[in-house]
C-alpha cells in the first residue's frame, strides 16, 4: 500500500520538502528541526543589458554561505516562528587585487501561519502565509560587505499539493527593501515553483523506510533599481531565473540530506553588472524536538 511520508511519527507524507522553495507543511523537520547547508555562488561573467561582454578587470566573485535555520511550532503546528542566521565568506579576485571577508550576514526572523488545509488518504493541499524581517547584523563596512546595513521586510504566500509520489509547490515573495544612508535599495519580487517526485521506493512495504526524492524547481527574482540621493542607479537590479534540479535522501523519521545546482536560464541584470554563473548547495535537516 502506498502511504504518505514526512519525517514525523504522527503523519506520513509522500516526500520531503523542496530544496529551494518553501513549503506550507509545518511538520517533522519542516517544523521542529534545524536546517543547514553550504551554498556556493559564483559570479564571473560581466553582462551589459543581459549580453556577455569582456571584463577589463577580470573580476571573479565566489560567495560561500552557510545558513542555520531553526523553526519552532505553536498552535498545534499552525503557527511557526523561526530564525535564520547566515555565516558568510566572500572572495573577490580581480586585476586590481584580491579582497575577502567572512562573518555573520544579515539574520532573518519570520512567522508562518497555515491558512488552509485539506487532507485525504495519500493526499494533502495546504496554503500558508509568511512574514518576516531582515536585520542588519552583517558588517556593511567590511570589504566586500557582509550585509546591506538596511532593515528589510518580506511577505510570502506558499501553496503545496502532495498526492502519492508527486508534489507541486508554488511560492511568491515580496521584499520591501529600505535604505542605508543615501542609498535606497530597490524592492524585489521572487517567484518559485517546485515539482517533486519520490523516486524510491515506488511502494512502501514498511514504515519508516528510507526514500529518494527528485526535485525540479524554477526560482526567480526581479529587483528594482537602487537610488542614491533620489537618482536611479542604472547598474543595479534586474531579473535572474534559475533552473534548479536536486536530489534528496530521507534516511528515516529524524533526518535528511539534499543537494541542488542552480543554472540561470534568464540572466538579465540591469545595465552593466556581474551575472550569477551558477550556485551549488549541499545540506541537511535534522529533527530536534
Amino acid at each position: 500500500m502506498t502511504t504518505v511520508f514526512l519525517l514525523t511519527g504522527q503523519e506520513i507524507f509522500a516526500q520531503g520538502p523542496p530544496i529551494n522553495t518553501d513549503t506550507p507543511i509545518m511538520l517533522g523537520v519542516q517544523g521542529r528541526g534545524i536546517r543547514t547547508f553550504g551554498k556556493i555562488i559564483r559570479k564571473a561573467t560581466l553582462l551589459k543589458d543581459g549580453s556577455e561582454i569582456t571584463d577589463p578587470m577580470d573580476r571573479q566573485v565566489t560567495v560561500f554561505v552557510t545558513p542555520f535555520a531553526v523553526p519552532y511550532n505553536l498552535l498545534n503546528d499552525k503557527l511557526q516562528l523561526g530564525v535564520i542566521v547566515p555565516f558568510m565568506n566572500i572572495d573577490v579576485n580581480s586585476n586590481g587585487g584580491d579582497i575577502s571577508s567572512s562573518g555573520i550576514g544579515d539574520l532573518r526572523l519570520f512567522a508562518k501561519y497555515l491558512l488552509y488545509q485539506y487532507d485525504r488518504k495519500n493526499k494533502t493541499v495546504r496554503v500558508a502565509a509568511k512574514a518576516g524581517v531582515k536585520l542588519p547584523s552583517g558588517d556593511e563596512d567590511e570589504q566586500p560587505p557582509l550585509g546591506t546595513g538596511s532593515t528589510d521586510y518580506f511577505f510570502t504566500t506558499v501553496a503545496g499539493w502532495i498526492e502519492g509520489r508527486v508534489g507541486v509547490y508554488l511560492e511568491g515573495i515580496y521584499n520591501v527593501n529600505t535604505s542605508k544612508a543615501a542609498v535606497d535599495f530597490g524592492n524585489s519580487v521572487s517567484y518559485n515553483f517546485a515539482f517533486g517526485y519520490r523516486l524510491l521506493p515506488a511502494v512502501y512495504e514498511t514504515y519508516p523506510s528510507p526514500q529518494l526524492n527528485g526535485f525540479l524547481e524554477i526560482n526567480g527574482t526581479t529587483t528594482n533599481k537602487n537610488t542614491v540621493n533620489e537618482q536611479k542607479v542604472n547598474d543595479s537590479g534586474g531579473t535572474t531565473i534559475f533552473l534548479s534540479p536536486g536530489l534528496q535522501y530521507v534516511g528515516g523519521r529524524r533526518w535528511l540530506i539534499e543537494a541542488s545546482v542552480q543554472i540561470p536560464i534568464v540572466n538579465e541584470p540591469n545595465g552593466t553588472q556581474l551575472g550569477t554563473d551558477w550556485t551549488v548547495s549541499l545540506g541537511t535537516r535534522v529533527l530536534l524536538f
